[in-house]
């Protein structure tokens, strides 16, 4: 049995206080149990190598609310480092053999390839000597009636471009029509003001007819979502290429907690949200909105 370590405390308490049991953060995290207390037990040991364990630390403290830069910054000393692994030499040598083999493959190849596109050019030369051939011996007279031919179907041509320019034009007016009146008919823009930022913290100021808040992720982040008397609308993890809308119009402060603003793109009422903290220095950020209905 390892002791806790400091890191693996601070996990453990986090998890803990969100009345998550380790069955629960593995179905959260797709992360094995016993990998999850190693963790907590700071055996490092057991994992399948140190890029995992960063890798896995960065998912667990993301599940239960924590930013993983942080704790990679204060208890880098627990931690190891990744950049240190090395890659086994039977690896390497496995690789050189497999590129040694697929060299040998493709010059065996070569000299099929080149046939090949010899024949293709021959045959070509030849259709073209042939086509100029059976052009020159068409008889005056049908290339009088092609003339003729070709006359009469320019004209016609002429015509019918005429007539499916009018009708496009018609349908680019009514479709600029339509276009007009839906816009008359939707709500007005909302007005989004950031009031104050504060470490990963920040506030906004938005009016509108309407709140709806799209969320989009391109990869795995934790999401919260919850009202200004602390009514969860969402707490979960979302992954790639998952999606959810909330229509937050009855009230007045909505608290948005996004584990991984890199994976994340938040629309307010169909306007992309640009993070109040750049992404870069605070991956987590808690973004209050405080809304007015106009």
């Amino acid at each position: 049995m390892f002791p806790l370590t400091e890191l693996g405390k601070r996990l453990k308490e986090a998890r803990e206080q969100r009345n998550m049991s380790l069955d629960d953060l593995q179905e959260i995290t797709k992360i094995q149990k016993r990998y999850l207390i190693a963790i907590e037990q700071g055996n490092y040991v057991i994992m399948p190598g140190k890029f995992y364990v960063r890798a896995f630390i960065r998912q667990y403290a993301e599940a239960v609310g924590l930013d993983p830069e942080e704790l990679f910054e204060q208890y880098a000393n627990e931690i190891p480092n990744a950049q240190q692994e090395e890659l086994p030499g039977e690896l390497s040598r496995v690789k050189s053999r497999q590129l040694s083999e697929q060299g040998e493959k493709v010059l065996n190849i070569l000299p099929k390839i080149l046939i090949g596109m010899l024949a293709v050019g021959v045959a070509v030369v030849l259709w073209f000597f042939f086509q100029n051939r059976t052009m020159d011996e068409q008889p005056q007279e049908q290339v009088i009636n092609e003339e003729t031919e070709f006359e009469q179907s320019e004209q016609a041509n002429e015509q019918q471009l005429e007539k499916q320019n009018e009708q496009q034009s018609e349908k680019q007016n009514e479709q600029q029509l339509e276009k007009e009146q839906e816009q008359q008919e939707q709500p007005s823009a909302a007005m989004i003001k950031v009031v104050d930022t504060n470490g990963r913290k920040s506030t906004l100021e938005v009016t509108g007819e309407q709140l709806i808040i799209d969320i989009a992720t391109k990869g795995d982040a934790w999401i919260e979502v919850k009202n200004g008397k602390g009514k969860a609308f969402t707490r979960k993890m979302m992954y790639a290429n998952q999606a959810e809308t909330f229509d937050l119009t009855n009230e007045t402060e909505v608290l948005l907690v996004i584990g991984q603003t890199l994976n994340t793109e938040v629309k307010i009422n169909g306007q992309k949200l640009e993070y109040p903290v750049n992404p870069s220095d605070h991956v987590r950020q808690d973004i209050t909105i405080v809304y007015k209905k106009q």
